[in-house]
């Protein structure tokens, strides 16, 4: 999935070259809204805590509808400093890999950083 600017809207739009299945047919109900239904919802839910979907509208009318979820605004300003994820990601890939250390004394360690 690719993302970028549109300059014309100054809204995002999204490049999807995905493959999708059809996984159900959900009627509009009074009010013209749609539900995912209770199937659908529980293998979502199974993989991810979702609270929210953002929804795209191609050219071509279909709807792509993506899991979201919302994070803690003091939380934030670490998915904002490009250097800070990138750190985490850093560490994380590290400790996947089996690149850790054992710290014998941790407010020596601590100091030294």
């Amino acid at each position: 999935m690719k993302t970028m600017k549109n300059s014309k809207k100054d809204k995002e739009v999204l490049q999807v070259k995905e493959e999708f299945m059809p996984v159900d047919t959900r009627p509009l109900d009074s009010k013209h809204r749609i539900t995912l239904g209770g199937r659908l919802y529980r293998l979502l839910m199974s993989k991810m805590k979702i609270d929210s979907y953002q929804v795209y509208v191609g050219k071509g009318g279909d709807i792509l509808l993506r899991p979201a979820v919302s994070i803690p605004s003091s939380e934030a300003w670490v998915y904002q400093n490009p250097e800070v994820i990138g750190r985490i990601r850093k560490g994380v890939k590290e400790s996947v890999e089996g690149k850790t250390e054992k710290v014998n004394n941790l407010e020596k360690f601590l100091s030294d950083l």
